[in-house]
């Protein structure tokens, strides 16, 4: 997504607290995230279903993994560097902004801080989402109470497949040292924004310098919040109550694996998963309905 499309998409303006708030909740996250693929990693060593392996196909073409290292284990890696740079890129949203942050007449390099930590929240909320529609697509080869395709609510499947290629994409983004991020939002020049930049500002400074982390050319993502305010509050605290709910119910869906592999099964294990992937259904319709009326 081109940077001043990605300004043309966020309010006028906020404060810096929303923002560090923002980052608050981010980092909770995160957290859960990276414990929950630890956890996914120890436990599904190779995939069965036609998800899983559609997956690890994907990554593959996107990006190097190490000798020996799992889909699931890479994507832990990722998420593990990608907290110490959110330290980091706290540390500059500190430095950067004054209480009051207006988007009209912003610079390249403060988008550019405000674009990346729109990327990172997006990684967080695609992966966990990625995970429990895989582990549901895995219990379901032996369970048998999913057909293949329908593992997951139709809305969230078509979101997943949508925004696969900007994930894979982020994921080869953030997988780079923290240090080395953090250097390149702090060496974009703090120039204005304009509406012809393409023609006037690029040819003189470079693209390279203007977008060093190459976000440019990462595919819209779609559902990315990144108003500030009320709304965008209420949104931010929905998605972060899902991403716990969703962490229960991929702790649920391993313990189903383990067993799986077992050969056992337990029937009140099951009426629990089911519950929980009901109350979830429901909350990622409310967060639909609460993006729809932003957007």
């Amino acid at each position: 997504m081109r940077i001043l499309d990605f300004v043309r998409r966020l309010t006028s303006s906020f404060t810096k607290d929303e923002l560090k708030e923002r980052l608050r909740i981010f980092s909770q996250g995160l957290q859960k995230a990276l414990e929950t693929f630890m956890n996914a990693e120890t436990t599904v060593k190779a995939f069965k279903s036609k998800a899983g392996k559609e997956f690890e196909t994907d990554l593959a073409r996107g990006v190097r993994l190490p000798p020996r290292m799992t889909a699931f284990g890479y994507v832990r890696q990722v998420l593990a560097n990608m907290s110490v740079t959110a330290e980091l890129l706290g540390v500059i949203v500190e430095k950067s902004y004054g209480k009051d942050i207006v988007i009209e007449g912003i610079t390249y390099r403060r988008a550019e801080l405000l674009r990346t930590l729109g990327y990172m929240d997006f990684l967080v909320n695609y992966s966990m989402q990625l995970l429990h529609y895989i582990l549901v697509a895995e219990a379901s080869i032996v369970s048998k109470e999913h057909n293949e395709g329908q593992e997951r609510p139709k809305p969230e499947l078509l979101w997943l497949k949508n925004n696969r290629a900007a994930f894979v994409q982020l994921l080869n983004t953030f997988s780079k040292p923290s240090r080395e991020i953090a250097t390149l939002i702090e060496s974009i020049p703090e120039i204005t924004i304009g509406e012809d930049d393409m023609n006037i500002i690029v040819p003189q400074v470079g693209l390279a310098k203007l977008d060093p982390l190459k976000n440019n050319y990462v595919p819209g993502v779609s559902g990315l919040a990144l108003a500030a305010g009320m709304w965008w509050a209420q949104i931010q605290v929905a998605k972060y109550e899902r991403l716990k709910e969703d962490a229960r119910s991929i702790q649920l869906r391993l313990e189903q694996l383990r067993l799986q592999a077992e050969g056992k099964n337990d029937a009140q294990l099951e009426n629990t998963i089911s519950k929980y992937e009901r109350f979830l259904n429901q909350t990622a319709e409310k967060i639909a309905k609460m993006e729809a009326k932003t957007a």
